[in-house]
């Protein structure tokens, strides 16, 4: 019943797109949206976030992946550059997020962050 139902909602979606009602871009989020969104999704079960807490998290979320993109697609930085340019965005994040969550959520946040920094350390090392 509710993949019947998932599926008839993407039909519906299309077939509005189709008929102009909705535009492409706002039935589509784009990649780094959807990327951001899901890493919220996942951040907000594992924080326990509030509503309230998410709602003010999304933005800074959406911000960090569209900068990291940038960063990535820069074709003109050497890996140490992009490497120190990403530290820097999530130190800039870490500053805002802070007086959002608890201390301990924070703290559960810090923990996160350094599982992700790790993986991308590892990753680069790889040539990925």
């Amino acid at each position: 019943m509710k993949q019947f139902a998932i599926a008839l909602a993407l039909v519906l979606v299309t077939l509005m797109c189709a008929l102009g009602w909705v535009p492409p871009a706002q039935a589509q989020a784009s990649p780094e949206k959807q990327e951001a969104m899901a890493k919220l999704e996942k951040m907000a079960a594992e924080l326990q976030l509030t509503p309230q807490q998410k709602k003010q998290m999304a933005p800074i979320m959406m911000e960090e992946a569209q900068k990291m993109k940038a960063i990535k697609s820069n074709t003109s930085l050497g890996p140490l550059e992009k490497a120190m340019q990403m530290k820097q965005v999530g130190t800039d994040m870490d500053a805002k997020v802070q007086p959002i969550l608890s201390p301990q959520q924070y703290q559960q946040f810090q923990q996160i962050r350094e599982q992700e920094r790790q993986q991308m350390i590892e990753k680069m090392r790889n040539g990925q």
